[in-house]
């Protein structure tokens, strides 16, 4: 067995990261290990399905991949056959026990509800990001409330700094990490007086230098209006006044005492300046965290931020922290944490309990293991405060080992061969990758370009011309807005584009205009409405819009303006909005959920070169690779406030941002040099994500001037070529024909009548809500007793109680009452082990079962209904759930429908 329990990997692009953790996990399942005991930690919810997914698949076809069964092997020192006698108890444990592969966001989140009513939080909150206005709001009204917006005035004033103009977006860069903020220190400087100790140095200066017979060139370096101006002064960069020419000769003791004297009293001035604007901003900062706290507390919404932050508080200073861990149902003996160069301090922070956990049992007889992977070289999310120092640090506190995937599984041996050459003299510590033995040669190719946009669409004609599928080309950008701007010129030449950027729906003028419009015939803002009018040429006069009730779902809404007004136009993206609209039954969360939402822009056909920024583009593969330069200049660093961690991961210094202090201040100027070079690792980490995406060829179009590729040195260079893959050729004329059926059968939206034909259900969005809330009701209560019925009761109150009203949430307490008291029901649960919202994979399809009951001998699977109209389709349903179930368990299983109906409960047996 080569099983080591504390582990860490430096897995390069295309090394075989997810191949790696997905060995290490299912080998502690086959040694043994619940599935219970191993947290398994992603960086996104679709990274966290796609594993999940792969054990299973893993599992059920263990044969099927030579390497992943041999890589087991070693792994647990099992022989091939001892696997294989050993696979479908794995698999039934796997798919019968809880387990915890999760982002990290959802484990703490998970964390925050087992206590959080000891913060004053419904543990029935809701996570998304809020509108930037409405948090803004809550904040100006806290500091007005205070009676604290003539500091905010004051602030701005004193410091005279055009960075602060953003104040609120600082307070929320203050709130990120507000749990690694310094204690701060009280105001011990005056500004004032600083500046007059200043002013009687500036004066003894040039009165030593007049004595010194000093030419006026150099008594005028010394004649300023105010201090902020004698200290951006160049003069005070050398550490001797007379290390600059104009003074070598007349810089006599006297004058260099004054100099020194002057220069230690700039940085007084330098530092009382950061005092009092940070004593000013704490200040004000008090107020937006507790309005922030406030807002989180009374709407039931928390931010990502929030979430941090309330997890941090209640792991970290609540006097129940050191049992927390014990009540989320799992006591974890192994960790296993993805994509860990992207993990953030905060994060880091509030796992360490349980990776201490670990540690401290280390040489005793229990088995438990730490392990991680990543890729520093791939860190780009400085900004939301991953820290890739992070991968070094953790494996030198805990004695972790760090081994090196170095070999590239995935690109030709071309791509990698450059890679290696453009990265190995530019980045330190870069470990040159190895090419698989059956690596194609590849293609690569640089060229400088002053029309970057013109001559990128120029090479993706070419790829498709010798045969390459459109489908098998990426564009890779910098900006959303460089995206845009490709896809406009592709669409010109006829080549299908899918725009995968991070632009929002809710920022689509057209989407933004139809929604306003339901904005105004909801609350009767006529500037609402001026959006969608002028789209369309018509004024208020010209349109009738008595058809709108307030009764009226968004979804009905959607639909009749956007057919009342011809607003289809074959745009994918009102197909978009009509289904997110589906989704609400009201106006008022539509509108809500709306602004907050995040939801992609829809592509405009169905196959076509992707177009996505660098970022977006990180983990995923394409066969050629277009890879533009960046089209605006560079970003410079504008931060007005430095935060400096110490090597227990905490802030401990902030410093004020002044030019020229590095001549004064050498903590400062040290500080600022290891910004400048991790800013340097970031822009180059961008490119190494962007340079190992491509399979088979890679195309870099660059700048002859002011290029992102300059700090890696790349020339032109042209190498390999380009050879269509046999199973390529014909898919084109094939994929044409079905984008051709498609657009055929969207165009007529707007004369298409909906739900006419007698055989077309209507959706009746008042059950689904009410369904929805009754089995949220059933599952988070604790147990099926009328004490658990009375506390999940609050929670379905505070999600459900506008929309359902107060007759609504009394069917749901009958209903479940009615339950809980039927003495069938009751004996089902005597003998069983309950499971509740029990997910299930099976044939490729994943499913939510509401209810499973297991027992010694069989399993009893149960399906809610609320109402009996869909009784052939529910019986089909819960038949599929009994055959899955039957063959993943190995035991006998009935089935079960319970209707929860309003006069009664109504019990179907399947069997």
């Amino acid at each position: 067995m080569s099983f080591k329990p504390f582990l860490a990997y430096s897995a390069s692009a295309g090394s075989g990261k997810t191949f790696a953790l997905s060995v290490r996990y299912i080998s502690l399942l086959f040694m043994g290990e619940p599935a219970g005991s191993i947290l398994a930690a992603t960086f996104t919810n679709k990274a966290a399905a796609e594993m999940r997914q792969r054990v299973v698949d893993s599992l059920r076809h263990l044969g099927e991949n030579k390497a992943f069964l041999d890589a087991i092997a070693i792994e647990t020192g099992m022989s091939r056959d001892v696997l294989f006698q050993k696979q479908p108890e794995v698999l039934k444990r796997f798919l019968s026990s809880t387990s915890h592969i999760v982002t990290l966001d959802s484990f703490f989140s998970k964390i925050l509800r087992s206590a959080s009513l000891e913060l004053g939080l419904e543990p029935d909150f809701v996570t998304k990001e809020q509108p930037k206005e409405e948090l803004e709001k809550h904040f100006l009204d806290e500091v007005d409330a205070n009676g604290m917006l003539s500091d905010l005035v004051k602030l701005a004033m004193d410091i005279e700094d055009k960075r602060f103009k953003k104040i609120f977006d600082l307070m929320q860069n203050f709130y990120k990490v507000d749990p690694l903020l310094p204690a701060q220190s009280e105001v011990t400087l005056s500004i004032s007086k600083e500046e007059e100790a200043c002013e009687i140095l500036r004066l003894e200066m040039l009165k030593a230098l007049e004595n010194a017979g000093a030419p006026d060139r150099c008594l005028k370096q010394f004649d300023t209006k105010n201090t902020k101006e004698l200290f951006s002064k160049k003069l005070f960069e050398k550490e001797t006044l007379g290390e600059h020419s104009w003074y070598k000769k007349i810089a006599n003791g006297e004058i260099e005492a004054v100099y020194a004297a002057l220069k230690q009293r700039l940085l007084h001035w330098a530092k009382a300046k950061e005092m009092v604007v940070l004593h000013h901003l704490f200040r004000i900062y008090d107020y937006y965290k507790n309005a922030t706290i406030t807002n989180a507390r009374n709407s039931g919404v928390l931010t990502f931020d929030d979430l941090s932050y309330f997890t941090y508080r209640l792991l970290q200073e609540m006097p129940s922290s050191e049992f927390l861990y014990f009540k989320i149902d799992a006591k974890f003996r192994h960790i296993l944490l993805d994509e860990f160069q992207d993990t953030s301090t905060l994060q880091f922070l509030l796992l360490k309990p349980l990776i201490d956990e670990i540690f401290s049992g280390q040489g005793q007889s229990d088995f438990k293991s730490f392990f991680y992977v990543g890729d520093t070289k791939q860190s780009l999310y400085r900004f939301r405060g991953g820290e890739e120092e992070l991968f070094d640090k953790i494996a030198q506190r805990y004695g972790v080992q760090i081994e090196q995937m170095d070999t590239n599984y995935r690109s030709s041996r071309y791509v990698v061969e450059q890679v290696n050459l453009w990265f190995k003299d530019t980045m330190e510590g870069y470990v040159p990758q190895k090419s698989k033995t059956d690596a194609s040669e590849g293609y690569v190719e640089v060229f400088e370009s002053e029309e970057i946009i013109d001559d990128a669409v120029a090479q993706a004609q070419r790829l498709l011309e010798l045969g390459i599928d459109v489908d098998d080309i990426a564009f890779l950008v910098s900006t959303n807005k460089d995206g845009q701007n490709l896809q406009e010129a592709c669409e010109k030449e006829g080549i299908h584009t899918l725009l995968k950027t991070s632009s929002s729906l809710k920022n689509v003028p057209k989407v933004a205009a139809l929604v306003a419009m339901v904005s105004y015939l909801f609350g009767g803002e006529k500037i609402d409405a001026e959006a969608m009018l002028l789209k369309v040429g018509k004024s208020f006069d010209e349109v009738d819009l008595s058809w709108f009730s307030v009764f009226m779902s968004p979804l009905q809404i959607v639909d009749r303006l956007i057919r009342e007004f011809g607003y289809f136009d074959n745009d994918r993206n009102m197909l978009k909005l009509l289904e997110f609209a589906s989704s609400f039954s009201d106006i008022p969360t539509f509108l809500d959920e709306f602004r907050t939402s995040s939801i992609s822009v829809a592509a405009h056909s169905i196959h076509g070169a992707n177009i996505m920024t660098i970022h977006g583009s990180k983990g995923l593969e394409f066969e050629y690779v277009i890879v533009l330069d960046k089209l605006t200049r560079p970003n410079s660093d504008k931060a007005p406030l430095i935060f400096h961690y110490n090597d227990d991961l905490h802030i401990d210094q902030i410093l004020y941002r002044t030019q020229n202090r590095e001549h004064f201040d050498d903590n400062y100027a040290r500080i600022m040099e290891e910004r400048r070079a991790s800013s340097l690792k970031d822009r180059k980490n961008v490119l190494y994500v962007a340079l190992t995406r491509a399979v088979e060829g890679l195309i870099v179009i660059k700048k002859p001037e002011g290029s992102i590729f300059d700090e890696i040195n790349i020339s032109p260079i042209k190498i390999g070529e380009i050879i269509v893959k046999c199973s390529t050729l014909g898919v084109q004329e094939e994929k044409s024909r079905e984008n051709e059926v498609v657009s055929v059968t969207i165009s007529d939206y707007g004369t298409q009548e909906i739900g006419t034909k007698e055989d077309e259900e209507e959706k009746d969005y008042e059950a689904i809500l009410f369904g929805t809330a009754l089995h949220y009701t059933l599952e988070i209560m604790g147990e099926f007793d009328e004490q658990s019925l009375k506390f999940a009761l609050v929670s379905v109150r505070n999600r459900y109680g506008q929309l359902l009203g107060h007759e609504g949430l009394a069917q749901i307490e009958k209903r479940v009452k009615a339950l809980i008291e039927n003495e069938a029901f009751q004996d089902f649960l005597k003998d069983a082990r309950i499971m509740k919202e029990q997910s299930l994979s099976f044939e490729g399809e994943l499913k939510q079962i509401d209810l499973l009951l297991e027992y010694d001998d069989h399993m009893l699977v149960i399906d809610y209904k609320s109402s009996k109209k869909y009784t052939i389709k529910h019986q089909t349903q819960v038949n599929y759930y009994k055959r899955a179930i039957e063959k993943i368990a190995e035991k006998p299983t009935e089935g079960m429908i319970i209707y929860l109906l309003e006069d009664k409960i109504e019990i179907v047996n399947l069997k």
